[in-house]
């Protein structure tokens, strides 16, 4: 048995009668003396928090089995059945019967690892300098300091280093005049978010501030209007993007990150995790000969 970590892929048999684990090949197998009691975790210095967390994960699937429809475990004439876990990231468990996937686990965790006033913090400057037009073969685009957008009746969005500003307005159409605002705000927020500065709460935060003015043509929020400008610069919003980077997705008529499941900000989250892999590849023994 290797060391436990992300991309492990393991494989036991399991004894219905025994309620044991057994090595498939038949060897020594430390995780295996572990999931049967045979040793403590910290007796080997092989075993780390992911074997921990594989234990709990097999312990609590066979716990709540008998209740599980299509429970694999009812063949009367079978004792032994496969039992495959895979680690497929720091907080993503997968395990498996005889090659039937059963379920998938997540942790939460990492949250530990995320200090509360990151995930408010000030954006800062924008970050991404280059412009690159609409590219099809990935369906990308990044907007970039510097970027101008008319938008039509002299009024355009120009990005400044840590905002984008409206112009053109002032006295001509008090109601385009709020949109210019209000679509500026937006954009603002969403390079942000690209940038993996905000989360997609961000943006949805500023279209409940929008929704709450009494203006009924902002009722929808920022968003339907940046979704707007991303199909104006060539964007298919209809399938995954790519903007400043990120891989995004239209989903209940709101930008989302791609695979995000936690709605944290993508550097707070990514530093969480990388500390959260870290903490759970220390051998179990670390905690008890410190």
């Amino acid at each position: 048995m290797g060391v436990s970590g992300v991309g492990s892929r393991n494989t036991y048999i399991y004894n219905t009668k025994t309620g044991k684990l057994s090595a498939k090949d038949g060897q020594q197998d430390a995780f295996v003396d572990y999931f049967n009691g045979d040793i403590r975790g910290d007796e080997d210095d092989t075993l780390n928090g992911f074997d921990r967390a594989r234990k709990a994960q097999i312990e609590n699937y066979l716990e709540m089995m008998p209740d599980i429809d299509g429970n694999l475990f009812k063949d009367p004439a079978k004792e032994e059945y496969e039992i495959t876990t895979e680690i497929v990231d720091a907080v993503t468990s997968t395990v498996q019967v005889d090659g039937s996937k059963i379920f998938t686990t997540y942790s939460g965790s990492f949250f530990a690892y995320i200090d509360s006033s990151e995930l408010f913090q000030k954006a800062g400057p924008f970050q991404t300098r280059e412009h690159k037009d609409y590219d099809p073969s990935d369906n990308s685009v990044s907007i970039a300091v510097g970027d101008v957008f008319n938008l039509g009746n002299g009024y355009r969005l120009r990005v400044g280093g840590d905002r984008v500003y409206g112009e053109g307005y002032g006295g001509k159409n008090g109601e385009n005049d709020e949109r210019l605002q209000a679509l500026a705000s937006g954009l603002g927020a969403l390079i942000h978010f690209a940038e993996g500065r905000w989360s997609s709460v961000m943006l949805e935060f500023g279209d409940r501030v929008a929704a709450a003015s009494d203006r009924s043509d902002l009722m929808g929020g920022t968003t339907p209007m940046l979704i707007e400008l991303l199909r104006q610069l060539g964007v298919d919003t209809d399938r995954e993007f790519i903007l400043n980077g990120t891989k995004c997705e239209v989903k209940n008529d709101r930008i989302h990150e791609v695979g995000d499941k936690w709605g944290v900000a993508r550097n707070v989250r990514d530093e969480a995790l990388r500390k959260y892999e870290e903490e759970m590849s220390r051998p179990l023994s670390y905690y008890t000969k410190k």
